[in-house]
């Protein structure tokens, strides 16, 4: 992928670096090449770089977005490796012996700041992936967008995590991956992967998108632990699709729809033992 980086959008991207010398971005250059080649082997595919090289003016958002990620990347994997000293402007490297580095805990805080960053503009790039046309055909689909839930900004907006950081995110996985679960069991796991592929190449219609929107409300639910919020955003999710199938046919012709209507006709939110990670009793 042909992209140019400049030391100025370096600078824009990770504003602790900016110094008048040019010393850091002329030595994070190599780095910032190697998470270009990984963002394109990794997220953009063959269609998401050609969208890139080619988006100066059809996807000038996509391109700033990855020059920004692929800056951030790279600072964020070196500058460990660099003797930086900080400066009434921010970080700079180490240049005389009279120059004390920067305290651990000063770089622990910038890597801290980094990683939620890199989180941000990796759900922003997904984002804006899901406007070229294509890109949700290719396998890089699959490994960043599992399921409704798939960027950090989203646990503020569902879960109610304030600021997220990055390590919210980590541990936030387990009980979205358990969530989806859950849910593909009474949807059906056709209907999931329709939403998922309808969301990520920007197709939802006016019958899908609010189902998609409750059940980013179960999944952030799960991750805040509340069982009575997930049982109400279920039933009232239940109940939207069910008052009209004929706009939800995947899920009618399913097997979530059969397991939902196996004992009675009405709505019923099952609490087995095993989905104890799902509906917790207090």
């Amino acid at each position: 992928m042909n992209l140019t980086i400049t030391k100025d959008d370096f600078e824009k991207a990770v504003p602790s670096a900016r110094e008048p010398s040019g010393s850091i971005f002329a030595v994070m250059e190599d780095a910032i090449q190697n998470e270009l080649s990984y963002l394109e082997s990794q997220v953009l595919g063959d269609i998401g770089a050609q969208a890139v090289e080619n988006g100066a003016l059809a996807y000038p958002a996509l391109v700033q977005t990855v020059k920004r990620l692929a800056c951030v990347r790279a600072f964020m994997g070196e500058m460990r490796s660099l003797d930086l000293v900080l400066t009434n402007t921010g970080f700079g490297v180490v240049s005389t012996n009279d120059t004390a580095p920067a305290s651990k805990q000063r770089v622990d805080a910038l890597d801290g700041q980094l990683r939620r960053q890199e989180r941000l503009l990796l759900g922003t790039l997904l984002d804006r992936l899901f406007q070229v046309p294509g890109w949700n055909t290719q396998p890089q689909r699959r490994w960043h967008v599992e399921t409704l839930i798939y960027k950090i900004q989203q646990l503020e907006e569902f879960a109610g995590i304030n600021r997220p950081e990055a390590a919210d995110w980590d541990g936030a996985l387990l009980k979205i991956l358990a969530a989806d679960a859950f849910l593909r069991r009474h949807i059906g796991n056709a209907y999931m992967d329709e939403l998922v592929e309808k969301l990520t190449c920007n197709r939802l219609d006016e019958w899908d998108a609010p189902v998609v929107r409750y059940l980013q409300q179960d999944i952030g639910a799960c991750i805040a632990g509340n069982a009575l919020l997930r049982e109400e955003i279920y039933s009232r999710m239940i109940q939207h699709m069910e008052r009209d199938l004929t706009h939800y046919p995947t899920y009618a012709d399913g097997e979530g729809y059969r397991l939902n209507h196996a004992k009675t006709n009405n709505y019923i939110y099952e609490n087995h033992a095993e989905d104890s990670a799902f509906h917790f009793v207090g």
